[in-house]
């Protein structure tokens, strides 16, 4: 595997992620940077985000990391045994403090062991870094929640889940599937669901996360077509996209199917930056064009009047202007026993639902 292969895997992922906050912070900026949503993806796909796999991470470390996880790495080779970057900074972490401990007692002048001091700080910054502790509930965007007991449909009962606790006090239960090896990945998916557990229904929308080249993406490859289709299918061509009546007036049409390409990052050092369109499934056919040799090509020139900022799609689910209709609970059941998404493929999907944290005596039969 290559690691531009492996970083196309990691970003797609981390941006999907970063929708994710995004959707469940209501937008808010400080709550849904790339470095929140690398540490919740961390914790949601440690085989792919995690601090000992992710290649994002690794740049994103500081030149002392850096140093030492390169001189780890050489030792081990020179001495045939392995040597880690942890061992080496923890020698000379406490080397630094035992001479500070001489210092101290010789009562020398402060300005005579300064720059020792500031090593010192330097090194156990980057110790955190090398060794990081495992997560508090202040250091992830979300607090972990006790299980909540609830019936809420879903489209894989029984598999393992995650609860967060949201900055407004509703519940957020992740689900990620994934292929058994995060190399396969070529694209990602959310499936984002509102929960009124007390009326039992709910408001959905899938967004599936695809890399493009310079605002371009063709869209004749098997692969990316199949993906397509399954997305479409899943959302447009099923009853939860078309209203029987005018729910509110100043809605758009209930689409809950949405493209969102995402911008490459040639290099894993590069600053984290990508646009956030948001092109609705059943718009593309419109958008998209012919190339030299015969191709479908995607290019934002030609999707930019329809399509939908991050920022403008993140704040119109939230305020129930764009995704499905209204669900029941029976209708979202039947919806699920229809689909199974699996995580099989070669994409990510990231599940998740949202709902009032309002405890009940029902039993969760997700359980």
């Amino acid at each position: 595997m290559t690691e531009l292969s492996r970083l196309d895997s990691e970003w797609v992922a981390l941006n999907a992620i970063r929708g994710l906050t995004k959707i469940a912070t209501k937008g808010d900026a400080r709550k849904s940077t790339y470095d929140t949503a690398l540490e919740l993806g961390g914790e949601l796909y440690p085989e792919l985000l995690g601090p000992d796999a992710s290649i994002l991470r690794r740049e994103r470390e500081s030149d002392t990391a850096k140093e030492y996880r390169q001189r780890a790495g050489l030792k081990s080779i020179r001495n045939g045994v392995l040597v880690t970057a942890g061992e080496l900074i923890t020698e000379d972490i406490d080397d630094l403090k035992d001479l500070l401990g001489v210092a101290k007692q010789e009562k020398h002048e402060k300005a005579k062991v300064d720059q020792l001091k500031r090593r010192l700080s330097v090194l156990v910054d980057a110790e955190k870094e090398i060794n990081p502790i495992p997560h508090t509930e202040n250091q992830l965007i979300f607090r972990d929640a006790l299980s909540v007991e609830r019936i809420v449909p879903a489209i894989r009962s029984g598999k393992a889940y995650r609860d967060f606790e949201l900055p407004d006090g509703n519940i957020l239960r992740v689900r990620v599937l994934h292929p058994d090896k995060p190399e396969h990945i070529t694209g990602a998916d959310i499936i984002y669901e509102r929960h009124s557990p007390n009326e039992e229904s709910v408001r959905i929308v899938a967004v599936q996360y695809k890399i493009w080249d310079k605002k371009t993406m063709y869209l004749s490859e098997e692969r990316m077509q199949t993906q397509l289709d399954r997305l479409k299918g899943f959302t447009c061509d099923k009853a939860i996209c078309q209203q029987a009546s005018i729910e509110n007036p100043y809605r758009f049409p209930c689409c809950a199917g949405f493209l969102r390409p995402t911008d490459k990052l040639q290099r894993p050092d590069q600053s984290f930056l990508s646009s956030g369109e948001h092109l609705p499934i059943c718009r593309i056919n419109e958008c998209k064009t012919v190339g030299p040799r015969g191709a479908e090509v995607l290019e934002y020139s030609k999707m930019r009047d329809i399509s939908l900022s991050s920022e403008m799609f993140e704040q119109l689910f939230n305020k129930a202007k764009i995704g499905s209709r209204l669900l029941s609970y029976d209708e979202l059941e039947t919806f699920y026993e229809e689909h199974q998404v699996s995580g099989g493929d070669d994409r990510v999907i990231i599940y998740a639902q949202e709902f009032s944290d309002r405890r009940s005596n029902s039993i969760d039969h997700e359980d």
